[in-house]
Formats: C-alpha cells, structure tokens, sequence
C-alpha cells in the first residue's frame, strides 16, 4: 500500500514541477508557431539514462544524437490515445524524413506488461521504422521528468487490470541530444487529446529554419 500511494504522490509531485515549469515561462511561442508547438529556451540537456530496446540493445543518449527524434510516452494495452497517435504520425512520417533526419521513439511507462519483444512488434505495426524502448520505473521516470512527459500508474503484478495515464504531448529532440520543443494535443470536450499532425509538420518546419545558424 505505501509502494502505491508513494508512486501516486511522486508523479503528483512531477506534475507540479512540470506545471510549474511552463509558468516560468521557459518555452517559448513564437508569432509563425501554432499555439500547440512551444520551443524550450534553451535547449535543455538531458542527463544520462539507459532504457531497453531488446535483449541486447540498450537506448540512451547516444541514440538521440544526428537526428531529430519525436519521443511519445504510452502503453501497448492503451485503448485510444497511443493507437490514434502512432497511426496518424505515422501518415505523416514520409514528410517529416523529407525535411530532416528523424526518428519516433515510443516509450513504455508499462514495463510490468509491455516487454521489449512485445513492444517492438507493436511499434512495427504503425513503421517498421519506430523503435520502442522501456525499463524499470527507477529509470523511466527521471527520463520522463526530463522530457516534461507525466505518468501515472498504479501496479504491482503482471495479472493486474489497470490503465496507465500518460502525457498526450509528443517531445522534440534536437539532433545534439538536447529537449527542444513540445508538441501539445488539442482538448475537445468528448474527444481524446490528439496532436493536429499536419500541424506538427508545419511547426517542425519552421523550428527547423529557426535552428539553422545565421
């Protein structure tokens, strides 16, 4: 019981932190970006950190570098949230790889269920090109507050029914390995929250010419 409730007040805690951060103002919205892309200023650094691809390869920051890498946090048993945004970024994957060299990298904030055999073959039916990483929770979690990605999850077995709760936002990040943007879904009343892709396009395009040196 204490496990739980101490899990549960963690992630409050990360909650406020990240709240807390936006109202510092330390995103920025520029006049041409959508009100949903907000450039982090400065880029920010990402402390080391090591989660599981396979059995035999490990994702860590050398993975972010040479590319601009899409990062959205969910679960494989996720019921409308993670499908509808992998299919629909998927869509607009070839425009994307037509402006940079990117990724997507699906993290999983389940890892008593989605093992990374399991993740790899559920990634794979949006692109053969996703990865999947996940780890323990001691691991996910600093990564996750780094990228401003909450989650919540209460379980202690495998056998357990229960959902994950989980950021709708995608997370940019630029090819040195560093935070750069985030990507915000609309709310609709009675819909799930879900990024306007082909405005994720848009908004990349224009971070891209922002990032080119002068």
């Amino acid at each position: 019981m204490f496990k739980k409730l101490l899990i549960v007040f963690s992630v409050s805690i990360f909650c406020l932190v990240a709240y807390s951060y936006w109202d510092n103002n330390k995103t920025t919205s520029s006049a041409s970006l959508s009100a949903f892309a907000r450039v982090v200023t400065p880029a920010k650094n990402i402390d080391e950190f090591a989660l599981n691809e396979s059995s035999k390869r490990i994702f860590n920051n050398d993975s972010l570098r040479g590319r601009w890498s899409f990062v959205f946090l969910g679960y494989t048993h996720c019921p409308d949230i993670c499908p509808t945004t992998l299919a629909r970024f998927s869509a607009i994957y070839p425009q994307l790889k037509q402006l940079a060299k990117v990724q997507l990298v699906f993290i999983s904030a389940d890892p008593l269920r989605d093992n990374v055999d399991d993740l790899h073959s559920y990634v794979s039916y949006f692109s053969d090109e996703f990865r999947g990483v996940t780890a323990s929770h001691n691991k996910l979690y600093p990564f996750t507050q780094a990228l401003y990605l909450p989650y919540t999850i209460v379980a202690e077995k495998k056998s357990e029914q229960y959902s994950v709760g989980h950021s709708a936002s995608i997370a940019l990040i630029d090819p040195e390995g560093k935070l750069h943007a985030i990507f915000k879904p609309s709310y609709n009343v009675g819909d799930i929250p879900i990024i306007n892709m082909q405005q994720l396009v848009k908004d990349f395009n224009l971070i891209l010419n922002q990032a080119k040196p002068s």
